[in-house]
């Protein structure tokens, strides 16, 4: 397998898409719902805490810097325990994608798309996606790169092209309202999408300036809160947390309130666009991952056998395992993000058994005979 070098901006420009696109077209009104005016100090903290898995899963890499995790895991805590843990991963990984796809196929069939069938959707977006991962791990984080500044700009401008639409009053509760436990589901969702970024383990070797890569998922991290910061607020100046959390896609409902002249308003389709070719860019990321578990856990050299099968069964998998709104919100209470947020925290087990062994081993050496 020959390695490509990823830089230090291009995993800036991925991870920070990789964490806001998600966020903001998908989670906003479950984090409002849950923590309401407590929202916006739930997804600060929730950012910080989701720092700590992808910290320790740098530091475990940083020792074995030009191997990879799924070939050396078993070196620390052995082949039986490893490869569970493994594929334990890689299931955290199919079941994002599966949610990702399904959200993708929501929004298209309910706003742009009405009368098309779901599986026609689900087919030309796991295409896309696929011919993304098929050219290597380089073309998942060029093709964030290249999408990475008129996203963010279109991220940025939304807030400000509302702002007339603001009810002031409103801000008070959000100076007023503390409340740590409605702050924590916020938290807890926040940090189950950020720790998200512990998957760098997976892809170490291929990355250049190893040493510079925490700083890099901190400065993700800092820009994907301040963008989620600047809808959130928004949105409970606008429609408040009661209306917010009745409505299934917020940010949308956000960008009718644009719509004050012939050019806003054929504004919103454009944003959409690029807040999916977002979501394309992280289920690359995410499948890249799954193949890389497959082809080397098997000993495969190649990963590009396992892309159009993994996300032919992704795509399948969103057309059968969820079916509306009330079900995926249900499933997202119902404990799968304990099952990410018990993924990401994996590498902490191999990097508390592998300090333990240096240190045992170390003390055996400095022992006198």
């Amino acid at each position: 397998m020959e390695l490509q070098s990823v830089t230090q901006g291009q995993l800036l420009k991925l991870f920070a898409l990789h964490l806001f696109s998600t966020m903001v077209a998908f989670m906003l009104s479950i984090m409002l719902q849950s923590s309401g005016f407590n929202a916006p100090l739930g997804i600060l903290a929730g950012g910080l805490l989701g720092l700590v898995p992808a910290y320790i899963a740098y530091r475990l890499a940083l020792r074995r810097p030009d191997r990879f995790f799924i070939e050396y895991g078993s070196e620390i805590i052995g082949r039986w325990l490893h490869y569970p843990l493994l594929y334990f991963i890689g299931l955290a990984n199919f079941l994002i994608a599966i949610i990702n796809m399904w959200e993708l196929q929501d929004v298209l069939v309910q706003f742009y798309l009405v009368s098309t069938p779901s599986w026609a959707i689900a087919g030309l977006c796991g295409l896309c996606v696929a011919y993304t991962v098929r050219f290597g791990v380089k073309s998942v984080f060029r093709a964030a790169e290249g999408i990475f500044f008129i996203s963010l700009l279109s991220f940025v401008l939304i807030p400000f092209m509302v702002g007339n639409n603001f009810h002031w009053f409103s801000a008070r509760g959000l100076v007023t309202h503390f409340s740590l436990r409605e702050c924590w589901p916020s938290t807890y969702y926040t940090a189950s999408v950020f720790g998200e970024m512990s998957f760098i383990l997976l892809i170490f070797p291929y990355l250049a300036n190893r040493r510079d890569t925490f700083r890099t998922l901190f400065k993700s991290m800092a820009i994907a809160v301040i963008v989620v910061l600047m809808h959130v607020v928004p949105l409970l100046l606008i429609f408040g947390p009661e209306l917010t959390t009745k409505i299934n896609y917020p940010e949308l409902e956000m960008l009718r309130f644009m719509r004050s002249g012939s050019f806003l308003e054929t504004l919103d389709p454009a944003l959409i666009a690029l807040w999916l070719i977002s979501i394309f860019v992280k289920m690359g990321f995410i499948v890249f991952n799954i193949c890389l578990i497959l082809s080397l856990s098997c000993r495969q050299r190649d990963s590009k056998p396992f892309v159009f099968p993994v996300t032919l069964l992704i795509a399948v998998c969103s057309l059968v395992i969820v079916k509306s709104n009330v079900q995926f919100n249900n499933m997202l209470r119902g404990g799968i993000l304990t099952l990410f947020m018990l993924a990401e925290l994996v590498p902490i087990i191999y990097y508390a058994v592998d300090t333990m062994r240096r240190a045992f081993g170390a003390s055996r050496q400095e022992a006198p005979e």
